[in-house]
């Protein structure tokens, strides 16, 4: 009989056999009247004959949680991301056969380690379009995931929907069918590398912290992840560098994209000033804080990169004239813009390679050119005296980043 607390369960011959369905009430949305919706729980022959074993299954998907504890009665990405993973992951859609080891392994790693984190407690009726894409970007420019891999996340997240939709799970349209990416770096025409000189224009109009964490980023190329997740012992002064070995993503520290990456990064005398002049400044000055810490947080935790591009650096960028409104455009730019000087001025890969810290170069590069830290170093020193010197009189005369002041266009 059916039990309107818990739901109840159906028998029905479906096109792959008898299978159980466990089902509940919902409301309509089109007129509020409260009608029958069912979830296949799998065939009998999988499931088990037994209503005892019918329950375990619910109990196992959490369908009683996910359903009639939601007080919208819609089921979140999250869940439908554990009934992909338990129903839809093994099998191979077109042919139904089982999916390669490796497959299985690559998908269950996009969606534990990036989809959901991210997207389990929206609902996934609701999941929209643009939210995804500018999502996808920010995995590309500010944590710096290269193409090919924001286009696999892409793929998997489609499988989750396509598989909702097989199953009779939700209703709702697939929103991947409207994301485009681009599928390689060579197809990614929308990274604006700017010259030293418009780096310091933005930074002109900056006051600290946003100041120093541009200055920070231009002058050493870290990803925005890994210099939000900086603590202040991070920050060797006598050793002029600086220790990345964590970023954070998802409001959380985590380590860092890869083992390469966990590596010291150079700190020329005026990055070295500049951060030493805004730990003078900051209530949060202690070893263990962080350098960017929120104060809306109270210093617990960093403040977010999409938040500081969003309210800081992009308007900044518009206002020098560097960038359009709805031109694309972010801190990732800043990566390219150094590597691409460095690139041109020293004529050695190595050096872009270790300053980076890339892991894998083109091989010739990474096997027979090597660098060494102190070239490294020069490769920083000369980008940073490149970005503050002049090139007219209406531009303020070089001098130290902390002598420089914020322009009256200051983004407040």
């Amino acid at each position: 009989m059916a039990d309107k607390v818990q739901g109840w369960l159906r028998m029905r011959k479906r096109a792959g056999g008898m299978t159980w369905l466990w089902c509940h009430q919902k409301l309509r949305a089109s007129d509020g009247t409260k009608v029958e919706n069912s979830v296949p729980l799998g065939l009998v022959s999988d499931v088990g004959k037994s209503e005892a074993a019918a329950w375990l299954k619910v109990g196992e998907l959490k369908l009683v949680e996910k359903y009639l504890s939601n007080p919208t009665g819609e089921p979140t990405f999250g869940w439908l991301a554990n009934h992909y993973v338990n129903h839809g992951l093994p099998f191979n859609k077109r042919n139904g056969h089982l999916k390669a080891k490796g497959t299985i392994y690559c998908y269950q790693h996009v969606l534990e380690d990036f989809l959901v984190p991210r997207w389990k407690g929206e609902v996934a009726a609701k999941v929209k379009p643009l939210d995804i894409r500018d999502w996808l970007f920010s995995l590309h420019d500010e944590d710096d995931y290269d193409w090919q891999t924001v286009s696999k996340i892409k793929m998997v997240m489609g499988q989750v929907f396509d598989h909702a939709d097989v199953y009779d799970l939700e209703t709702c349209r697939n929103p991947i069918s409207k994301v485009r990416v681009p599928g390689s770096e060579g197809e990614d025409k929308g990274v604006r590398i700017l010259q030293p000189e418009e780096t310091w224009q933005i930074i002109s109009r900056l006051q600290d912290p946003e100041r120093t964490l541009v200055v920070l980023i231009a002058a050493t190329g870290v990803r925005i992840s890994e210099a939000l997740a900086l603590q202040w012992r991070h920050v060797r002064f006598h050793d002029s560098c600086i220790q990345i070995e964590q970023a954070f993503r998802l409001a959380e520290i985590t380590t860092t994209k890869t083992k390469s990456s966990k590596a010291d990064v150079p700190m020329c005398t005026e990055l070295a000033k500049c951060l030493q002049n805004w730990r003078s400044q900051s209530p949060y000055h202690r070893d263990s804080d962080y350098v960017f810490a929120s104060d809306k947080l109270n210093g617990k935790k960093p403040r977010t990169g999409q938040m500081v591009n969003r309210s800081y650096l992009r308007p900044a960028a518009i206002a020098a004239g560097i960038i359009t409104p709805g031109e694309r455009f972010g801190f990732h730019s800043l990566r390219h813009s150094l590597s691409t000087w460095v690139h041109n001025e020293i004529k050695d890969v190595k050096v872009v390679q270790e300053l980076l810290r890339h892991s894998k170069p083109d091989l010739a590069a990474g096997l027979y050119i090597h660098g060494v830290p102190e070239e490294n170093l020069k490769a920083q020193e000369q980008y940073v005296r490149a970005m503050m010197k002049p090139k007219g009189r209406s531009q303020r005369k070089a001098g130290s980043l902390l002598a420089a002041k914020p322009a009256s266009a200051s983004i407040q």
